[in-house]
């Protein structure tokens, strides 16, 4: 007498394949959302180190278009000074190509300043009446400062141009203004703004 061969899978059998497939699904899962969530870190990370590049590069290119004039060409009463501190820049701009404060050309009055929002520290920058952050410090910069220098190797906290021409003859001579923003140990910019060529500050009226 012949048993009749059964086929297909028996309840057990069906329950182990099932058990053993939703455990291979799970490591997929897992893997997956674990690749996902590196893939989004690392997208985070490139967006910071990008948004700080062009931060920086904002700011020196508002450093280097600062409006420093020869102390022979200022006009009392009439050109505003450089007023720096390690907080707060003030100055007259031209800015040299377009930025997040200001577009290309004459920017008038422009204030730097480094300010406390929350738990970061800003650098923001006014230009009219428009008021924008340019750079978020890193963290455990609360003694972040300007400094400055007129030979980039004395560095002083405060700066202020002169307000009345000077009758120095070789105040005619280009100026140079390095400036300095320290935030910790992470964070070191330094650029120079210079008066540069005469056409760049001379006067229609100049009787020279």
């Amino acid at each position: 007498m012949q048993t009749a061969r059964r086929s297909g899978f028996s309840l057990i059998e069906a329950l182990v394949v099932l058990a053993i497939g939703g455990m291979a699904l799970a490591v997929i899962f897992s893997i997956g959302i674990k690749a996902g969530d590196t893939g989004f870190s690392l997208g985070r990370r490139a967006m910071a180190v990008a948004d700080a590049d062009v931060a920086i590069s904002d700011l020196r290119s508002i450093i280097r278009s600062l409006n420093l004039r020869p102390t022979s060409m200022i006009i009392e009463d009439v050109d505003q000074p450089i007023v720096a501190g390690p907080a707060r820049l003030e100055a007259d701009v031209v800015m040299e190509r377009a930025t997040g404060c200001a577009p290309q050309g004459w920017a008038g009055r422009m204030t730097l300043t480094i300010e406390t929002q929350g738990a970061e520290r800003v650098v923001m920058c006014q230009a009219g009446s428009r008021k924008t952050p340019i750079m978020t410090l890193p963290r455990g910069s609360s003694a972040a400062a300007f400094s400055y220098s007129a030979d980039s190797s004395n560095w002083v906290s405060a700066f202020e141009s002169p307000r009345a021409p000077s009758n120095d003859t070789g105040a005619l001579r280009s100026q140079s203004l390095w400036v300095r923003l320290q935030a910790g140990q992470t964070l070191d910019i330094v650029d120079m703004a210079a008066s540069g060529r005469p056409e760049r500050w001379i006067r229609p009226d100049a009787p020279f």
